[in-house]
């Protein structure tokens, strides 16, 4: 994962998202209405582009362009909670995308499955303009080989986490149909579960349609003072996870480490859609004396003592249902090793179980998983548990 996906994803998001709920006494008078011809819908699509060689140290030669594609199904809210009008009805779906690339007997071709929102910016009677983010799981059917495919030092395990970014046009050329015009930026890597591991990015242009199997009208009011503020705006949280580090070392055999961690912090909720966080990890990494983070530099003596790092961090949190998207941007206070760069950002998901735990039901458990990095470079995927309590 690169500084460039957390960067574009979440730049984008906080743009849009960060404005706190206005509130007036009397409702507004005037709501524009527009109409969708049913809840369900279908986005298939074909994207040319190339393989974006995002670093120097990127070995494979790409000679000429990638071919994508992908078939979607899904549902248009129609604001029956809270957050989906304050997030102005978004769609939430699930697809199919693979990748065919010119040099495919050194990097593969890649398929994965993946779910998504579309986040609405302008609409309008003729064309919405939007932007969709994707998560998922991809395959890619070539991967890094010692003695046989060196050369291909961006994917390092064939099953690998795959990330979606689209902006896009959709131009609304008749009741059951939409012509999708859009650019796409396509990501997957193990994130250093194995190395080497820089990740493929395809940037691609991106032609569909979009297609509503039924004529079924049912309308979206926009603007619509009905969207409650936060019953508590205040909110602590723990967490504990635990992070999954490989090692490549001339003095041991290669082997996948540990880092445990734990997290302690603060978030105030802007909306109900909307938090902003800090807080402090402190982190003990086993895998970290063998090896500077994701990189070939081996050490001349086998050092066994784990290293300690502490930190600190912002970050902000996209409620989306009882799923939260999250970014932080951190800073070491104290590390035993050297870091190549002594700032951290973590990119997941935090799953929401029961919000009524507690005497005073302010209380919530959630599952948590993401991805670690440092700059450019990821160091690791982690997965935990925590809970937070409102006040």
């Amino acid at each position: 994962m690169k500084k460039i996906t957390l960067i574009l994803i979440f730049g984008c998001l906080n743009l849009l998202l960060f404005a706190k709920e206005k509130h007036v006494s009397k409702p507004k008078k005037y709501h524009p209405v527009y109409s969708y011809p049913s809840k369900l819908g279908f986005d298939v699509d074909l994207q040319i582009g190339k393989v974006w060689k995002h670093t120097t140290n990127f070995r494979p030669t790409i000679n000429g362009p990638s071919y994508c594609g992908e078939v979607n199904v899904f549902k248009q809210t129609d604001g029956s909670k809270d957050w989906q009008r304050k997030l102005h009805y978004p769609e939430i779906g699930g697809g199919f995308w693979f990748a065919v690339h010119h040099d495919r007997d050194t990097i593969g071709n890649a398929f994965a499955a993946y779910i998504y929102w579309k986040y609405s910016l302008v609409r309008s009677k003729v064309v919405d303009f939007n932007m969709k983010m994707g998560i998922g799981l991809a395959y890619s059917t070539k991967k890094f080989i010692k003695g046989s495919n060196e050369v291909h030092n961006a994917i390092g395990a064939h099953l690998n986490a795959y990330v979606q970014l689209r902006f896009g046009l959709e131009w609304k050329i008749a009741k059951p149909l939409r012509l999708v015009t859009a650019f796409t930026y396509n990501h997957y890597s193990d994130g250093a579960v194995k190395l080497p591991n820089l990740g493929i990015n395809t940037m691609t242009a991106t032609l569909g349609l979009i297609y509503y199997p039924s004529i079924e009208k049912y309308k979206l009011e926009l603007n619509k003072d009905s969207i409650p503020k936060p019953k508590h705006k205040n909110e602590i949280f723990a967490k504990s996870t635990v992070g999954f580090l490989d090692v490549q070392n001339n003095l041991i055999p290669e082997k996948t480490y540990l880092m445990q961690s734990t997290t302690i912090g603060y978030s105030r909720y802007l909306n109900i859609t909307n938090k902003l966080s800090m807080g402090t990890t402190l982190e003990f990494n086993f895998g970290e004396p063998h090896i500077y983070v994701n990189t070939l530099e081996t050490k001349s003596v086998l050092i066994k003592k784990a290293a300690t790092d502490l930190s600190v961090f912002i970050g902000d949190e996209i409620m989306i249902g009882k799923v939260g998207f999250y970014f932080q941007l951190g800073a070491y206070l104290y590390h035993t090793y050297r870091m190549p760069l002594p700032v951290t950002f973590r990119l997941g998901a935090n799953l929401y179980g029961s919000t009524k735990l507690g005497k005073k039901k302010r209380g919530a458990i959630f599952g948590t998983g993401g991805l670690k990095a440092h700059g450019a470079t990821a160091q690791l995927i982690e997965l935990g548990a925590g809970g937070a309590w409102k006040f």
